[in-house]
């Protein structure tokens, strides 16, 4: 098994399975067939451009592009419900975005808002709780919860038709 095929298993597991350290997915990969080393994992996982993300239980891996498509959402732009990872809500206006988060969670998420090459959203201002976007004025709601979900997979964005 070639590099492509270690780095395909390796967005799988992260999108399949809550992996919180190196250690973890590099047992998972071994038990896969693949015989790496902690030093090769750590470059696989640069080169993916993985970060660990804040949850409600603690820290886990997340792919910074979409691998897979992870279904509809309703059809509003606010979630009323927690969802796993921090968020508790989304809300736009004009070409302004605030996401509600868990304490704590605001500033590690808009890093990786931030972090993420992308102009749908121009940045973000973080408190403890709130995230504050400034949103391409030519980007459209449906496009930046598009790329919130590559960023955030338990955001569930409108596939578009």
């Amino acid at each position: 098994m070639g590099k492509k095929d270690r780095l395909d298993k390796i967005k799988e597991i992260i999108v399949s399975f809550n992996i919180s350290s190196q250690d973890e997915l590099l047992n998972v990969l071994k038990t896969s067939g693949f015989d790496l080393t902690q030093a090769t994992l750590s470059r696989d996982l640069k080169q993916l451009k993985v970060a660990k993300i804040p949850t409600v239980s603690g820290y886990r891996y997340s792919l910074s592009s979409k691998v897979v498509e992870y279904g509809r959402a309703k059809s509003n732009t606010k979630s009323t419900s927690r969802i796993p990872g921090g968020i508790l809500s989304i809300d736009f206006t004009g070409t302004m975005g605030v996401i509600k988060t868990s304490p704590g969670f605001a500033s590690a998420l808009a890093w990786s808002i931030d972090n993420y090459a992308d102009n749908r959203i121009l940045g973000t201002i973080a408190g403890d709780d709130t995230i504050f976007l400034a949103l391409n004025e030519k980007s459209s709601r449906r496009e930046v919860l598009s790329l919130l979900s590559e960023l955030f997979p338990e955001i569930k964005a409108e596939k578009t038709t």
